[in-house]
């Protein structure tokens, strides 16, 4: 089991810990990268960037960005990317690795936190919200997904999904399925070995 696993999950109890900012500031006093962040060359990834890589989006919002290693990934020279997570550690180091992108700190656990975001940042919307590996930790994971249509015109979710999952995303169809109520599906995969879900989605209103 990773280190920060931990600080992620209480496996004797099967219940969440969620302790994310005791988890960044130990990443160096234990020596572990949370979830691999670092390593751009996981499979989900790159597929989740070659869907990117087919559109042009102006304005991409990152929720739950970590430290943003993938998140400056989406940035090019024509475009605005914001990346937001719940921990002070991780927004402050993505801010001095990435200083072309607006970071901020923000409980991405309540829905109703990503309104205060888009105001501040990117008002009246974006193109693409980018929801990478944090759905399983979010008890109202739907009502985020929700909160996101208002706010955004495509959607990118990438989430692993064990075969006897703790979080709360059961399964991926119980992931296609949340989505699916408030975005229309233009491409779901399923990586059977690792067990990540890749969906790709528009808003229903934005449909094109």
């Amino acid at each position: 089991m990773a280190a920060y696993h931990k600080y992620v999950f209480d496996q004797a109890s099967r219940s969440l810990v969620g302790d994310w900012e005791k988890m960044y500031q130990q990443e160096a006093v234990e020596g572990f990268d949370s979830w691999h962040q670092e390593d751009s060359r996981q499979l989900q990834r790159m597929i989740a960037l070659q869907i990117l890589g087919m559109y042009n989006f102006g304005k991409i919002l990152d929720v739950g960005c970590g430290k943003g290693a993938f998140t400056h990934l989406m940035k090019k020279r024509n475009n605005e990317v914001i990346g937001v997570d719940v921990s002070e550690t991780a927004i402050a180091t993505a801010a001095v690795r990435y200083p072309d992108i607006s970071f901020c700190v923000a409980d991405v656990t309540r829905p109703d936190s990503l309104s205060d975001v888009v105001r501040k940042f990117s008002s009246p919307g974006t193109d693409l919200a980018v929801c990478a590996e944090i759905l399983s930790y979010v008890s109202d994971w739907q009502g985020l997904l929700r909160e996101m249509a208002r706010h955004t015109r495509h959607l990118l979710v990438c989430l692993d999904i064990p075969s006897n999952p703790i979080g709360f995303v059961k399964s991926p169809a119980d992931l296609v399925a949340g989505i699916a109520a408030d975005f229309t599906i233009i491409e779901a995969m399923e990586l059977k070995v690792s067990g990540f879900s890749i969906v790709f989605a528009t808003t229903k209103n934005q449909e094109s």
